[in-house]
């Protein structure tokens, strides 16, 4: 979708060429490649909807994306979405060096299609069961044996719910990245959804005396022979932490998928009679925050873990768990 940087005469010299190829790699870079691959989407979908009512859909006009905005909340698309759709289209201009719709939207037509599409179409967050302490240990209960995958699945789950890991910081999770100690372990955290600048965020993660997520994950690295040096070459083991394993229960390079700890999640669910409808692989995130706020943890405490930006989710689950605490009406009602 990006356009080129500027002309490229072809007469350039080599090594001035390899530099603007290379700074093509890094404006590609300013966007994650997974909001790179929604906005190619978005931005199909849109091309398709306009020749399909042979309108252009560039340069497009306003009045067009508002109707787009419109086809899209009646075919239930959610508000959040369509708002995506629409930066991608705009992106889509800009880097075609044409003026953004909403740019050339003198009246406001989008705008106030947005704002009424919020209102008629706004949808109640889809909120998930936390896997809080009980839970998460009537989870781990279901998983039997001592085999391999046993292993992997009980690691994957305390580990995921101690360090309020999102799945896909579980199913990226990198050796390098941890680091024992005698009271627990560190985990470096090199890129995640709330750090798209890639600063790194560090966590520590206690043994505990319940759960002791510290014990269970270095039971599965002991397991699969990733713990220590690699006999082969002396230094450090590199590769994901948690792998995919066969049919047969055998270990392979290949990293598990953000699926994969869903699967587990609502798998493991079911098996402790929980409906799994109601439990997927956030339920692990919340499962710390709800437990810390339940305990009374400290507010700025949480949101350094959980690597919240903002407070205002943090405090959510704290006034949640305080909801019937020194109630306003316990005195009269």
């Amino acid at each position: 979708m990006a356009r080129d940087l500027l002309p490229i005469p072809t007469n350039l010299p080599a090594d001035l060429l390899a530099e603007i190829e290379g700074a093509r790699d890094t404006l590609a870079a300013s966007k994650a490649n997974s909001t790179q691959r929604a906005y190619a989407t978005d931005w199909e979908r849109f091309c398709a909807f306009c020749d399909a009512r042979n309108v252009e859909a560039l340069p497009a006009h306003p009045d067009i994306v508002a109707l787009f905005a419109h086809v899209e909340a009646e075919a239930g698309i959610a508000p959040v979405t369509i708002g995506r759709r629409l930066a991608a289209i705009n992106h889509q201009h800009k880097e075609t060096g044409l003026a953004s719709p909403t740019a050339r939207d003198a009246a406001g037509i989008i705008a106030q299609m947005m704002a009424g599409v919020r209102r008629k179409y706004a949808r109640k967050k889809d909120q998930k069961a936390p896997a809080a302490a009980d839970v998460l240990a009537a989870m781990l209960a279901t998983i039997n044996g001592t085999g391999l995958r046993a292993k992997r699945d009980r690691a994957i789950l305390a580990t995921g719910m101690a360090g309020a890991f999102r799945r896909s910081e579980i199913a990226g999770m990198q050796l390098p990245d941890l680091a024992f100690e005698p009271s627990g372990v560190r985990i470096v955290i090199p890129r995640s959804k709330g750090d798209q600048d890639a600063e790194g965020q560090e966590i520590a993660i206690p043994e505990g005396r319940q759960i002791r997520p510290v014990s269970l994950l270095d039971e599965w690295l002991e397991a699969a022979d990733l713990k220590g040096p690699d006999p082969e070459t002396g230094k450090s083991r590199r590769g994901p932490v948690f792998r995919r394993l066969t049919r047969g229960d055998t270990l392979t390079a290949d990293p598990i998928t953000d699926k994969t700890v869903a699967r587990l999640v609502k798998a493991c669910a079911s098996a402790a009679g929980l409906d799994p409808s109601l439990f997927s692989g956030h339920s692990l995130r919340a499962g710390f925050l709800t437990e810390a706020a339940a305990k009374r943890a400290n507010l700025f405490k949480m949101k350094d873990h959980s690597r919240h930006k903002s407070l205002d989710t943090v405090a959510g689950y704290v006034r949640d768990a305080g909801i019937f605490d020194d109630h306003a009406g316990e005195d009269f009602l």
